[in-house]
């Protein structure tokens, strides 16, 4: 099996062009002649997953892209050799997460049982990263936040249908994660920081 590789890039927030940005440095293009479209199959209107529709990878398939922000930062995934496997990225803050109450709507009872069972101290940073990697999966699958959260249990596993990584990249107040669609290994290059535009 042939692994698939993802490149992070974290800027500092707002960066709304972060996307075109990203896929003109791994593609060798001017940002401005990145083309993206982002399209919601529920209702029709420019949003949801983005999709770029220029440039394509050298092998004519379609690069995938994913974002996400937290805490004043601003993720973004890019894959050139995706072999058909949707990609996802987010990033959580652990602080906040520390302060929202979304359990019940957000974990399956195996989640919300490991969340209990794990000790006080470690709690918080065990809920952010499943959060973080369920929301990931969701961006990846192109479903987002349109279902019942409950449903998806990764205290059990997601099977071989995806990978997920569990991206270190140096505050340990914030969790990274990258997903990708499909059975074949990801690896996840070193996390680039870009402080200044």
């Amino acid at each position: 099996m042939t692994a698939r590789h993802v490149r992070v890039t974290l800027r500092a927030a707002p960066a709304s062009d972060a996307i075109e940005r990203t896929v003109a440095s791994v593609a060798g293009v001017v940002a401005s002649q990145v083309i993206i479209e982002s399209h919601c199959d529920d209702c029709e209107r420019p949003h949801g997953k983005p999709r770029v529709l220029f440039p394509l990878a050298d092998d004519g398939s379609e690069i995938m892209v994913s974002k996400s922000s937290a805490a004043g930062w601003v993720a973004t995934a890019i894959s050139l050799d995706a072999g058909g496997g949707d990609l996802g990225v987010d990033i959580e803050s652990s602080v906040q997460m520390s302060r929202a109450r979304v359990d019940e709507a957000a974990f399956s009872e195996a989640e919300r049982d490991l969340i209990d069972d794990e000790d006080a101290g470690s709690r918080d940073e065990l809920r952010t990263r499943l959060w973080s990697r369920k929301e990931a999966y969701l961006k990846a699958t192109g479903r987002g936040l349109r279902l019942d959260l409950t449903t998806i249990d990764l205290a059990s596993g997601l099977g071989d249908g995806a990978v997920i990584v569990d991206v270190p990249f140096g505050d340990p107040t914030l969790v990274l994660t990258v997903a990708m669609l499909g059975p074949e290994p990801v690896v996840v290059e070193p996390v680039v920081v870009e402080l200044l535009d």
